[in-house]
């Protein structure tokens, strides 16, 4: 069998660390305060005494090394690239980067979302890429406005409810 279709000489450190967003030559990426903070703060935990492997022996523990030290370098090299945005008190109202937005579907479910840049982006999370088509479709939007995304299910339509720019209070 042909090597390409085993995973020998993989070393099998393979798909570990997530990949960075893809970025082009001069492309800005935008990140909230927290997001920086919070990529600083898992950064310091890499490098920090605590992030050996203890309990890990012979190739585990090697592979978990190379591991460690490959997001450290992703993600110092993410905090280089990026600029921290922090929202403007003039933007209340409007669904800018860094906003809360809660919106309501057709159905009538509801939902809220932070719009943030793609390094921190988890939808789970409630914290959505500002490249995504919701957020793009979002930006500049006021409450009471509706914006209608297309998703592999079909057409959804939602309705912008609150945005603000301090964390809502559930």
């Amino acid at each position: 069998m042909s090597k390409a279709f085993t995973k020998e000489d993989s070393g099998g450190d393979e798909g570990l660390v997530p990949a960075r967003p893809r970025t082009w030559q001069g492309e800005k990426r935008y990140i909230t305060p927290e997001g920086y903070r919070a990529l600083q703060e898992e950064l310091a935990t890499l490098l920090g005494p605590e992030a050996g492997g203890e309990g890990q022996t012979g190739l585990d523990a090697g592979v978990r090394k190379r591991e460690r030290e490959r997001r450290a370098q992703q993600l110092a090299d993410t905090l280089e690239e990026v600029r921290v945005v922090s929202p403007e008190p003039t933007q209340e109202g409007r669904v800018f980067f860094g906003a809360w937005v809660s919106l309501e579907d057709e159905d009538g479910g509801e939902v809220t979302y932070r719009i943030v840049g793609p390094d921190e982006a988890d939808v789970k999370a409630g914290r959505l890429s500002v490249e995504s088509p919701l957020a793009r479709a979002l930006l500049g939007k006021e409450v009471g406005e509706a914006v209608q995304v297309e998703r592999p299910r079909g057409a959804v339509e939602y309705t912008v409810t609150q945005v603000t720019y301090t964390p809502p209070t559930h």
